[in-house]
């Protein structure tokens, strides 16, 4: 009966999406996407804040003369 157990806690360890290729591929693929979606939120507020001190500077540009 031991066998029985050890052979089904095999197969459920057999069925888990690391353990084969494609499982482990998708999960690398999904972390991938989160990163780069996480990269574009980083540019975009980069962006803004590139956008903020140019208008700031061209503000500051005609008083300066």
């Amino acid at each position: 009966m031991k066998k029985f157990y050890v052979i089904i806690l095999l197969a459920l360890a057999a069925c888990r999406p690391q353990s084969s290729p494609e499982g482990r591929s998708k999960i690398r693929d999904e972390k991938l996407q989160e990163e780069v979606a996480d990269l574009k939120n980083q540019m975009n507020a980069i962006h803004d804040s590139v956008h903020i001190i140019r208008k700031e500077l061209d503000e500051l540009k005609p008083n300066a003369r």
